[in-house]
């Protein structure tokens, strides 16, 4: 008997909080994600902070190798995180482990590459309105190699882990509106204040893009294709 005291005590008590069954009383599980959660959202979102700032300390070393430690600090973290346990949701029934529930939800690959494209060439226009930057093809298609695998990871870290915990922890508005201001923060170094209004903008269309979807992948596609076209017309 989880509950000491006489039997009228006990009585008093529901049996899934007596007895300690998740399926009959969800109060505890509830209780454990309120209390885990947040320790680890704020944590992961330290961890992809804290590799922008390694990023940006080793960049008088060279552009290239401080992109790819950010790289491989961002993959690092996603993996370790892919293979912690979900914590148990809030909205779920009695405390079992669960996905986010936007994977419910979850678009077709190729229904959701479609709008990846479709949100990558809006967020492309306003550059398109603009004058051709004159490079050429010249150095673009190594470039353009290494600025998808970085958008890649970025997408896998931030709109796969970090809105994962968030969605868990605040739901999905919050994990949008939080993705959007580490995506905001992680580029500071390079692009400065000026572009942080922008670069939110960005995250949202990307966080919303990831709630509306219930995938990564069209958030890398979108993104890809932003930082592409900022080779022809920024």
């Amino acid at each position: 008997m989880a509950v000491a005291g006489g039997p009228s005590q006990r009585d008093r008590l529901p049996a899934g909080l007596c007895d300690r069954v998740p399926r009959l009383h969800p109060a505890a599980a509830v209780i454990q994600a309120g209390l885990a959660a947040p320790r680890r959202a704020l944590g992961l979102t330290g961890l992809i902070l804290g590799a922008a700032l390694l990023r940006a300390l080793l960049l008088p070393l060279g552009d290239l190798l401080s992109t790819l430690v950010f790289g491989g600090c961002l993959l690092g973290v996603a993996w370790v995180e892919r293979r912690a346990p979900t914590l148990p949701s809030p909205a779920s029934e009695g405390g079992e482990l669960s996905e986010p529930a936007s994977r419910g939800g979850e678009w077709g690959r190729a229904r959701s590459l479609v709008a990846g494209v479709l949100v990558g060439a809006v967020l492309i226009a306003p550059l398109a309105a603009g004058s051709i930057s004159g490079r050429g093809l010249e150095g673009f298609w190594t470039w353009a190699a290494l600025a998808a695998l970085i958008a890649t990871i970025e997408e896998i870290a931030i709109r796969g882990a970090l809105f994962k915990r968030w969605s868990e922890e605040a739901g999905p508005v919050a994990a949008i509106v939080i993705g959007a201001v580490v995506f905001a923060l992680i580029h500071l170094p390079r692009y400065g204040l000026g572009a942080m209004p922008l670069d939110a903008a960005v995250g949202l269309a990307l966080g919303g893009l990831r709630a509306l979807t219930g995938r990564v992948l069209p958030c890398a596609v979108a993104h890809t294709i932003a930082d592409w076209g900022a080779w022809f017309w920024a």
